[in-house]
């Protein structure tokens, strides 16, 4: 392993440890994302090897994703993410079998819109912890 492959390394351990529930989720959607662009690479240059490997990376994903969901307290949404994630791993899987990266594609857009949700959850839920902690109301923030 270089350098530059084990700093990165480092940094990916690091930003999952310090990661809240949200980050981790946008962290894994994030990966899957990279997984999927690897794959379509591949599909473009027909190295049916390197597609497998990414499409593998990517269910593997979706299937931590599936386990972090709390489905004892997640409600209708949790109902909803089940759906989505396991539509996802058929819809990768026959994108693989059919050689369409085009379905690759559609997924990874859909990816990036949950994950840009996790990542405003986070910031909204940073937010507010931040005000509270210094005691500012609602009423201070407004004109």
């Amino acid at each position: 392993m270089n350098t530059y492959a084990k700093a990165n390394d480092q940094y990916l351990t690091q930003r999952v440890i310090g990661a809240s529930p949200e980050q981790l989720m946008a962290i894994l959607l994030e990966g899957a994302q990279r997984f999927l662009a690897q794959a379509e690479q591949a599909l473009a240059k027909r190295d049916f090897a390197a597609k497998a490997k990414a499409i593998n990376r990517v269910t593997a994903i979706i299937e931590e994703l599936t386990l972090r969901l709390n489905h004892e307290e997640g409600g209708e949404l949790v109902g909803n993410l089940t759906r989505v994630y396991d539509w996802w791993g058929r819809e990768i899987i026959a994108a693989g079998a059919d050689l369409d990266s085009g379905r690759l594609e559609r997924v990874s857009r859909q990816m990036a819109d949950l994950r840009l949700a996790w990542e405003q959850s986070f910031q909204k839920r940073s937010m507010a912890g931040a005000i509270a902690a210094h005691g500012i109301s609602a009423g201070d923030m407004v004109g």
